[in-house]
């Protein structure tokens, strides 16, 4: 182990024990370490020495100097390439959080933000309420007086998709990197994600070549190589047609 790995462990352990005897700090919650005992480096300032400890953030928007560390121990070894690291997230084992948020984080989040997230009830709820939207909005088929051709039924999709709304907690920012989409499901408060997968290959109803791809949406996240919370755009995935 080098000194500055040496620094890193003692730094966490001494944070570690600080908040732990903080009163009305949720333990910052459980940090993870790593099965293989590895520590990794954490940023040093200028002196070289690692950060300060802090226990507490007044800002909402910056993860504490404890929390950079555990996004350090949680983040080291998994995998940097962009194709890699998109497989290892479709694994719903590893749709886990990287970096625990304090209980104040959370209030001041769902007090700011509280309108970006839903109940899994709420959720469904709506999704009803659009459902039954578009049912009472669809034109009927109709024939015209003399004439055999039917209209055209205008909410026939080019590809059909499996679909299915998710709580993505770990996904990937329009700049490829990994970012934490903040979630809160103890609270009954989560952030919901349409995803698509393609149920053809090609198109039913037309000439069309059917491809799974991505597509950016908004979303409260947790820039993990930075350590801000702020709205930025997430990939998700989807299901398009190619004439």
């Amino acid at each position: 182990m080098s000194l500055r790995q040496l620094s890193a462990f003692v730094v966490f352990v001494v944070c570690l024990v600080l908040c732990s005897v903080q009163p009305g700090l949720s333990a910052v919650d459980k940090i993870i370490v790593p099965s293989n005992n590895r520590i990794p480096e954490v940023s040093h300032d200028a002196a070289g020495g690692p950060e300060t400890c802090t226990c507490s953030s007044e800002d909402v928007g910056k993860l504490t100097p404890l929390q950079k560390l555990q996004v350090e121990l949680n983040t080291y070894d998994l995998p940097t390439e962009i194709d890699e690291l998109e497989e290892w997230l479709k694994d719903p084992a590893n749709q886990k959080p990287i970096v625990t948020l304090t209980s104040a984080q959370k209030q001041k989040i769902q007090k700011n933000f509280g309108e970006t997230f839903k109940s899994k009830v709420e959720m469904e709820d709506s999704l009803k309420i659009s459902e039954e939207a578009d049912v009472d909005n669809k034109a009927p088929t109709s024939i015209k007086p003399g004439s055999s051709r039917k209209k055209r039924d205008s909410g026939a999709r080019v590809c059909p998709a499996v679909e299915s709304y998710e709580a993505l907690v770990l996904a990937i920012d329009s700049n490829n990197r990994l970012v934490q989409v903040v979630q809160i499901p103890e609270e009954d408060a989560e952030q919901w994600f349409l995803q698509e997968s393609c149920q053809h290959a090609s198109s039913p109803v037309t000439v069309a070549t059917c491809a799974n791809t991505d597509r950016l949406v908004n979303a409260y996240i947790i820039h993990l190589a930075t350590g801000n919370m702020q709205y930025g755009n997430i990939k998700v995935h989807s299901c398009v047609g190619y004439v």
